[in-house]
């Protein structure tokens, strides 16, 4: 057997790699949602910035909610 991971190691390392990105992505999302909270919402530039955040914000729990499914913690 030539494999690099045994098959608990590779699901837990997806599991830190997608879960990772996942949260990072909410965390990213989230702080410019806050960071542009204050700007005009009359202009539509601002309401699709807003629209993107929120959208990646919903990815990514999805993201981290997956893993956490997946291990059986939800």
């Amino acid at each position: 057997m030539n494999e690099i991971f045994d098959a608990n190691a590779f699901k837990w390392f997806l599991t830190i790699l997608t879960g990772g990105l996942a949260g990072v992505w909410v965390l990213y999302d989230l702080r410019n949602l806050i960071v542009t909270r204050k700007l005009d919402r009359a202009d539509p530039v601002v309401r699709d910035r807003h629209f993107g955040y929120v959208m990646g914000i919903v990815i990514g729990v999805v993201g981290v909610l997956g893993c956490l499914k997946f291990h059986g913690v939800v």
